[in-house]
């Protein structure tokens, strides 16, 4: 009799530290590709999903793709990225006639308090015109 009841009590404690755990993902990257007149790429059909090509640098000459999500409002998702300690590399190239591309950096760091995950504390454009609006990046792209 002893031996179910501290089997249920260890799964109950097991349970209750479940709920104590908490994780949050960094904020999402977002892009907006526009042309400089502002049109957005995307919404006129000049970019597409599979026309942005994004790559993580490793290191070493090893490259990991980024998924890209389009969202309603045409602008670009990158998936997972700022999700580390440290500072990463990324090659963005978009697939258009003729093929452009341009470079950023993420700077992230683990979260502090009660919650685990990574936040974004820096993010740099390079190699193209950009302008940073609320919740996402204008890429100008010409």
């Amino acid at each position: 009799m002893k031996k179910p009841l501290i089997l249920i009590l260890a799964s109950a404690l097991a349970v209750q530290n479940c709920k104590d755990d908490c994780y949050k993902a960094p904020e999402p990257t977002v892009f907006e590709f526009v042309n400089a007149s502002g049109e957005n790429l995307i919404q006129n059909g000049i970019l597409s999903k599979t026309k942005i090509i994004v790559q993580q640098d490793n290191g070493n000459g090893n490259f990991a793709g980024i998924d890209v999500e389009i969202r309603d409002d045409k602008k670009a998702v990158l998936k997972n990225a700022g999700l580390f300690d440290g500072t990463r590399n990324y090659n963005v190239y978009l697939n258009t006639d003729p093929v452009r591309t341009f470079n950023f950096k993420i700077s992230s760091s683990p979260l502090t308090g009660d919650c685990t995950g990574y936040k974004i504390d820096n993010l740099t454009i390079e190699n193209i015109t950009w302008s940073s609006d609320e919740g996402y990046y204008k890429i100008v792209v010409d």
